[in-house]
């Protein structure tokens, strides 16, 4: 919950679950030699190893992102990359 009085508690939250998220989002997308990286808190920044990289404003625009720079489709929810959480 937000709290008015710390927004500074609200911040170190925030940039701890983006990089939670993010940490999730490259294991997914290790398959295709890609990266993803905090663009200052307001997008994703696509990396691939030839030192290209692309910038996504929300999370639904990575994936077209990656089929382009892969140069191959990609499917996110398929069942090879999806953990299923127990419980």
């Amino acid at each position: 919950m937000r709290n008015e009085r710390y927004p500074f508690d609200d911040i170190m939250h925030y940039r701890r679950e983006r990089a939670r998220r993010l940490e999730i989002l490259n294991s997914v997308l290790v398959s295709r030699e890609l990266r993803c990286a905090d663009w200052d808190g307001e997008a994703l920044s696509l990396h691939d190893h030839a030192g290209r990289f692309a910038v996504a404003p929300t999370l639904s625009d990575v994936w077209p992102l990656v089929q382009k720079m892969s140069g191959t489709a990609f499917d996110p929810l398929a069942e090879d990359r999806v953990e299923v959480a127990d419980g």
